[in-house]
């Protein structure tokens, strides 16, 4: 499997600029990279942040970009988004106005599960008991499947204290309930942090891909609540997938460079 993972677009209004830049127009040079790229993705995985500030305006932009794409386009929330706002304009969300944002999918190498971690006017998340039960359904119908798990808020430190403060505020919670398929969990793909990061959390491997638009500064030292933003190459992921590993390739975007061959 080929996937494609765009994240933290934070999209304003079609002519706005957002630190110095267009998100719109940053998508659409990242959507015209992956039709010359990678047009074979099997789906795009799009996990959070998709507008700045909830507006229809900016879904509509959305919905009107991802159309230019041929694989299946899956949307997760993130603590920038409103749930009613964007099932206005992808109504093939589950759920109805401000539900929970989730989706199951079965794929040749496992079952997919995309998780909402957004709590309504904070920027940190939350995964309440109605969604872990939820998910815990999800577990359990996946007939000892891999599991393949996708939030916007990591559940967990990353090491920069301005982006930490904002992380899953249950995540020990969290952690517990899917502990007893960690052998299963081949993978946990996230958004929120706008930085290529990558590791392992109890044993389950995690990557996190830039934004598009900006950047946060890996800036360890700094506390507070201000996010130093940078002006690193904005990009996506592109992650294969097979039976044996999982490789996810970070595409920088933007940033001047030629090809060559060596």
């Amino acid at each position: 499997m080929k996937i494609v993972q765009l994240s933290d677009l934070h999209l304003t209004r079609p002519e706005a600029e957002l630190f110095g830049s267009s998100p719109l127009a940053r998508l659409e040079l990242a959507i015209d990279d992956i039709l010359g790229q990678h047009a074979d993705a099997d789906f795009c995985l799009l996990t959070g942040d998709l507008a700045d500030a909830g507006g229809d305006d900016a879904y509509a932009a959305l919905a009107a970009a991802l159309r230019r794409l041929p694989m299946p386009c899956h949307l997760l929330p993130g603590n920038h988004d409103q749930r009613a706002a964007l099932r206005r304009h992808f109504p093939h969300l589950p759920g109805a106005n401000d539900d929970f944002i989730q989706t199951a999918l079965a794929t040749p190498a496992g079952r997919f599960l995309l998780l909402d971690t957004l709590e309504a006017g904070k920027p940190l998340g939350s995964y309440c008991a109605q969604r872990r039960a939820w998910l815990a359904e999800q577990i359990a119908a996946s007939d000892g499947a891999p599991l393949w798990l996708a939030m916007h808020h990591p559940p967990f430190a990353v090491g920069i204290p301005t982006m930490d403060q904002y992380a899953l505020r249950d995540g020990e919670t969290f952690r517990e309930l899917i502990a007893p398929y960690r052998p299963r969990i081949r993978h946990l793909f996230l958004g929120h942090l706008h930085r290529p990061i990558g590791g392992s959390w109890h044993g389950i491997p995690f990557s996190c891909t830039s934004s598009p638009n900006h950047q946060v500064a890996l800036d360890m030292p700094t506390t507070g609540a201000d996010v130093p933003g940078c002006r690193e190459p904005a990009g996506y992921a592109v992650i294969l997938i097979d039976a044996e590993q999982v490789v996810v390739h970070h595409r920088q975007l933007f940033n001047g460079e030629t090809c060559f061959r060596l």
